[in-house]
């Protein structure tokens, strides 16, 4: 009996109530210019007509396979495809978003051109009205980084690569022992720089290949909660994890300490539910303000802040919150 070949690339789409942009999303993996692939689409616990909607493409196309499970949040539904995937390359696709035509094929052929372990695009944002209209980017020069070089850049948040886990292609193998952490915001902060640590090089096209649908009910546009603040406990991990690394790493991710304090003051209120998260950051900005500011590689956002740190509390938060920084 001859064996099935596996499909070169994976592709993994978590999927919860999102039936509105589903069609979308599946209709640009099925008009790939790259047919060698599987999409995994895990239905987590949807209470729409989503699953149905993805039902009908794993009925239709071989290529699709539909699983369900109980609602445990994006990255026990990515994991869930982590575990079953075969292809020897993997992407991550969320269910309200698009890819381009070209998506698979171009940075499927920038990590073989370049031998690297993870390709990279950039991408456009869409609002919730938007429909694909199937047109293929140019493919714009490729560019080639070290795996210090790409994780340094993400962690100053300013350039590509950055830190989200859907603009990427994967050799699968870095996800071998990897997973996300159950049940956590930010889960992509607390993954990705550590997997682009990992990569023998990272391949970065400027080609906008991944369309990224903005929604007003995103953990990003929603109100602040305690919750939220853990996005200080990962900033926080990711400098003990990245400073030993080299002094480059070091000054990065203490941009992104700075910068992540700088955020939980801005959206968090100052009362008593948030008084111990917003002491550690008021902490963090006086310890590294001085060090952050003369780096030349931080954002002008993140100087202006720093600055106004140095005035009285009352007056830095009043021109925080109003969102200066």
């Amino acid at each position: 009996m001859q064996a099935v070949k596996s499909p070169a690339i994976s592709v993994i789409i978590p999927l919860y109530n999102t039936e509105a942009f589903v069609k979308d999303c599946l209709d640009s993996l099925v008009t790939q210019t790259f047919s060698d692939f599987e999409a995994i689409i895990i239905d987590d616990g949807s209470t729409d007509g989503g699953a149905r909607i993805a039902a009908s493409y794993a009925s239709s196309d071989a290529r699709f396979r539909l699983i369900g499970q109980p609602n445990k949040g994006l990255s026990e539904a990515r994991n869930t495809g982590l575990k079953i995937l075969h292809g020897e390359y993997v992407t991550f696709i969320d269910s309200d978003d698009c890819v381009a035509p070209n998506f698979l094929e171009t940075l499927f052929f920038i990590a073989q051109l370049h031998q690297a372990d993870i390709a990279c695009c950039t991408f456009q944002n869409i609002d919730e009205s938007y429909q694909t209209d199937g047109s293929t980017p140019n493919t714009a020069i490729s560019k080639i980084l070290t795996a210090e070089e790409a994780t340094r850049i993400a962690l100053y948040q300013d350039s590509l690569p950055d830190y989200s886990a859907w603009n990427k292609l994967y050799k699968a193998s870095l996800w071998k022992e990897r997973r996300f952490p159950a049940g956590m915001l930010f889960e992509d902060f607390a993954t990705i720089p550590e997997v682009l640590l990992s990569a023998n090089k990272v391949a970065t096209t400027k080609s906008e290949l991944y369309l990224y649908r903005k929604r007003s009910t995103s953990i990003l546009s929603s109100n602040f909660t305690l919750k939220n603040t853990v996005l200080l406990d990962i900033a926080e991990n990711v400098f003990e994890k990245m400073k030993p690394v080299s002094k480059k790493l070091y000054r990065a991710s203490r941009s992104m300490l700075v910068s992540a304090s700088f955020s939980i003051l801005m959206r968090t209120k100052d009362t008593e539910e948030f008084a111990e998260c917003r002491k550690r950051a008021f902490a963090h900005i006086r310890k590294f303000r001085f060090g952050t500011f003369f780096d030349r590689k931080i954002r002008m956002r993140n100087r202006m802040a720093i600055l106004l740190s140095y005035l009285p509390r009352f007056l830095f938060l009043k021109f925080l919150k109003k969102g200066i920084a």
